[in-house]
């Protein structure tokens, strides 16, 4: 009778511990897996995240330099103002271009009454010439008289658009809606042609400049172009926004082997303006040989961790964490990312 008793116990206990098994197996199986299914895996190379700060800074900015001489009559914008629709910064004295406009304009209708009358004497002559009452070489002069005067009142109006150019560059303009950084000119002030008037930034879009290394350039590209910047000092805990690869430099610089990057914010700062810190996370690929495996995939024996290839070979292997997905980081001198593994053990 106990012998009976003890092989139903065994044969209750076999039963438990196979349910046991089928639960968990199915449990296991019912959650995401990184690398899809199947019993062999891949190990993953393991990511590290690395973090950049940088600050912002306007998107485009020019230097306002006079191309004209002349006594400073307006400065329309100061430091910290938004340039309107006209584009208007600062204006000179045009006075003595305004004269210069003037004459050549009297002279234009002087020439013009000539033409005039010239256009008269040569149809009268060309009359007489028909008649024999005048000599040809007669008509001939007037007719050279009448081209002269139309050349000369084409280089009048000639001058007459360079001297509204002239006039039009006494007006320092800048595009509508940037915003000025600096200004070195006052009301009064004489300013000679090449003189450096000021400084106006694009502000409606903000850089953030990077250098990164090329295990993050690699990372970069991987975004397509969407990149998420954080700014901490934003609002009482910061903010997060989407932000887009403005700018990649093609070239290399050798000494700190580094690329040059630039990411865009076009909304959602409270204060469109340079100087905000922004902090940029990467995830890039563990240099130290680190790699990502099923926590499955890891057996227990003699006090160390192993891992199954598919020949049956076990590799000790130390873990140094846990990943997500139910995945560790391991290490081993023997396991390379991309080695074969068994991704559950038997039973």
């Amino acid at each position: 009778m106990n012998g009976f008793v003890q092989n139903a116990l065994i044969v209750a206990c076999s039963l438990l511990m196979s349910l046991l098994v089928t639960t968990n197996l199915q449990a296991s199986e019912g959650e995401e897996q990184p690398w899809g299914e199947g019993e062999i895996f891949a190990a993953k190379p393991a990511m590290r995240q690395v973090t950049l700060t940088g600050y912002t800074r306007a998107r485009h900015t020019m230097e306002i330099m006079s191309e004209e001489a002349g006594r400073c009559f307006k400065v329309a914008a100061d430091v910290g103002d938004t340039i309107g629709a006209d584009g208007l910064f600062c204006v000179l004295d045009t006075t003595f271009v305004d004269i210069a406009i003037d004459r050549n304009r009297i002279d234009q209708k002087r020439v013009e009454n000539r033409i005039a009358y010239e256009i008269k004497e040569v149809r009268r002559f060309e009359e007489l010439v028909q008649r024999d009452s005048a000599a040809q070489s007669t008509l001939d002069a007037h007719q050279n008289r009448l081209d002269q005067s139309r050349f000369e009142l084409e280089a009048l109006k000639n001058e007459e658009e360079n001297l509204n150019e002239r006039q039009a560059r006494h007006t320092s303009k800048v595009p509508s809606g940037w915003t000025m950084t600096e200004r070195a000119v006052e009301p009064g002030q004489w300013v000679s042609a090449g003189t450096y008037l000021g400084r106006a930034g694009d502000f409606r879009k903000l850089l953030v400049p990077f250098s990164l290394s090329p295990e993050e350039y690699t990372a970069v590209k991987k975004l397509q172009g969407k990149a998420k910047l954080r700014f901490p000092d934003e609002g009482k805990s910061g903010i997060t926004l989407e932000a887009e690869v403005e700018r990649i430099s093609p070239a290399f610089d050798p000494e700190t082997r580094k690329i040059s990057v630039e990411l865009s914010v076009q909304k959602g700062l409270s204060h469109m303006r340079g100087g905000l810190r922004a902090v940029f996370t990467l995830e890039v690929p563990d240099g130290s040989g680190t790699v990502l495996v099923p926590t499955s995939a890891l057996s227990e024996r003699y006090e160390a961790l192993w891992l199954t290839r598919e020949n049956g070979e076990q590799v000790r292997v130390v873990l140094l964490d846990h990943g997500p997905k139910n995945t560790s980081r391991v290490r081993s001198a023997e396991v390379k990312r991309g080695d074969r593994f068994k991704a559950r053990l038997e039973p």
